[in-house]
């Protein structure tokens, strides 16, 4: 009986065993395939534009209680981080989180008579409340500038294998340009906002999970500013405006992909 017993129980799962049926439900990619191609990820890493403001690329106007003034503007490099968010391997957004210090010397275009009409309102008006001093006349602003680049790129892969996780690729990319100043020393100018455009050629080679991108930018940026108490009549008497180009700067990308 015993004998019987075990005979049948083999025979059950033999039959069970052959209904059984394996599936593979891993969702891992391949890691080598002849028929898939390489995607571009999302990736953030550091931003970096070697960028170089140059005195004939600047439209700008500078006045204190209706005076002209002569500036001129140094600057730093623009650090910064930037994140690119791929469509399909064709066309991508990017955006780009920045700052940069903007040194300004300014100075009257007739320092002489600028400092004789100083005294003259000095000594003439006895309530005199310093609402004009010689800083007005000749100084310098030590500006902090934030700036946000979005827009768009679109390329073409030079060269692109899915087995070993490469590519480069050619690409043009276009966007606008948002930001804010911050005045370092005690200006008597109120922080403006920046608003301006951007556009220029790249290339970038990826591996694996890092991409380095590379290239020249053009930029336009601008920004108006006005005394927050004005001496003139009208607040146009004292105003700061900077409207400038950058051309062919060079700029480097290294990001790494979030997933």
């Amino acid at each position: 009986m015993s004998k019987l017993f075990f005979s049948f129980l083999a025979v059950a799962a033999s039959l069970s065993l052959a209904d059984t049926v394996y599936i593979d439900n891993s969702m891992a990619a391949a890691e080598r395939s002849d028929t898939e191609t390489y995607e571009e990820r999302v990736s953030v890493g550091p931003y970096i534009e070697f960028t170089n403001i140059k005195a004939k690329n600047i439209n700008s106007s500078y006045k204190v209680n209706n005076r002209k003034y002569d500036i001129e503007v140094s600057n730093t490099f623009t650090y910064g981080a930037a994140g690119n968010l791929p469509f399909n391997n064709y066309v991508g957004f990017y955006i780009i989180a920045a700052y940069q210090f903007l040194g300004v010397n300014y100075k009257d275009r007739n320092s002489a008579e600028a400092y004789e009409i100083l005294d003259s309102m000095m000594v003439n008006d006895l309530m005199f409340e310093n609402d004009v001093d010689s800083s007005d006349i000749k100084g310098h602003h030590q500006i902090h500038t934030v700036i946000f680049q979005i827009g768009f790129d679109a390329g073409v892969p030079l060269y692109s294998s899915y087995n070993y996780q490469t590519m480069v690729k050619l690409f043009a990319f276009g966007g606008g340009i948002a930001g804010k100043t911050f005045f370092q020393n005690e200006s008597k100018f109120l922080a403006p906002p920046i608003f301006g455009y951007a556009y220029g050629l790249g290339l970038r080679a990826a591996f694996q999970r890092a991409t380095l991108s590379g290239g020249v930018r053009n930029s336009h940026e601008y920004f108006h500013a006005y005394y927050e108490r004005p001496i003139s009549e009208n607040k146009d008497g004292e105003e700061f405006m900077l409207d400038f180009d950058n051309y062919f700067q060079p700029f480097v990308n290294f990001t790494i992909s979030l997933f």
